[in-house]
């Protein structure tokens, strides 16, 4: 699928999350990671009973400098959360594209909702200027310790975010995407201001330099053996 980046998530220790494409975007392990549990399992790559890997968030992130992208852009991860939903305003976030130690009126940023908004589903949240915030909420739960796939889509003015694959999307939502260059860090596992991080499982995560359609997002979620 070309992706601009993709970090399998799978080394034993810091610093360096290695970019499997040529392209050698290399992220940077942030304190609070653990390395080489389990991840989600896949014949697309795992060989007779071999475990695919992830790294396991509690508190940290991953970080990678995003100079290169623009207004349309895509994510595919692999999440599995291990905090309780309701166990404060956010469960966590798993993506995040702003400033670092910040949250202004630009970036945008992809979580679970805990007991601020509905407890367990996606969340979407963009700021704009005139307003204190746009937050869009998906409409299904994600089960606890079980692994999701999530894609995030930026089509310019137009979001989407879908989960396990399926169509119609989790959440639509039209969202004013202002990205200048200055504003060129993505944080995996937690949010720009390091508020409300991820308390679980990411892997096998890929960002585009541009927008996937739903087809596209549904091979990515798309884990049977290969025939």
């Amino acid at each position: 699928a070309q992706p601009w980046a993709y970090w399998r998530l799978d080394e034993l220790a810091a610093p360096r999350a290695l970019d499997a494409t040529t392209r050698q975007r290399d992220a940077f392990y942030e304190p609070g990671v653990v390395f080489f549990l389990a991840g989600p399992r896949s014949e697309r790559f795992c060989l007779g009973d071999e475990t695919n890997r992830a790294a396991h968030f509690v508190g940290g992130r991953v970080r990678v400098r995003a100079e290169s992208l623009r207004g349309s852009y895509s994510v595919s991860l692999w999440c599995w959360n291990g905090m309780p939903i309701e166990g404060r305003e956010t469960a966590g976030w798993m993506f995040s594209r702003g400033r670092d130690h910040s949250l202004d009126r630009l970036g945008d940023h992809l979580g679970l909702g805990g007991t601020s908004t509905q407890p367990g589903r996606l969340v979407f949240l963009h700021r704009q200027i005139g307003h204190d915030e746009q937050l869009a909420v998906g409409s299904r739960s994600l089960e606890r310790w079980k692994w999701h796939h999530v894609g995030l889509v930026r089509d310019g003015r137009r979001v989407s975010v879908y989960l396990d694959g399926r169509v119609p999307a989790e959440i639509e939502v039209v969202s004013e995407g202002e990205f200048p260059s200055q504003l060129d860090q993505i944080f995996l596992g937690g949010r720009c201001d390091n508020r409300s991080n991820w308390e679980g499982r990411l892997d096998e995560i890929a960002i585009f330099d541009r927008a996937l359609t739903a087809d596209e997002i549904a091979k990515l979620a798309d884990m049977r053996p290969v025939d």
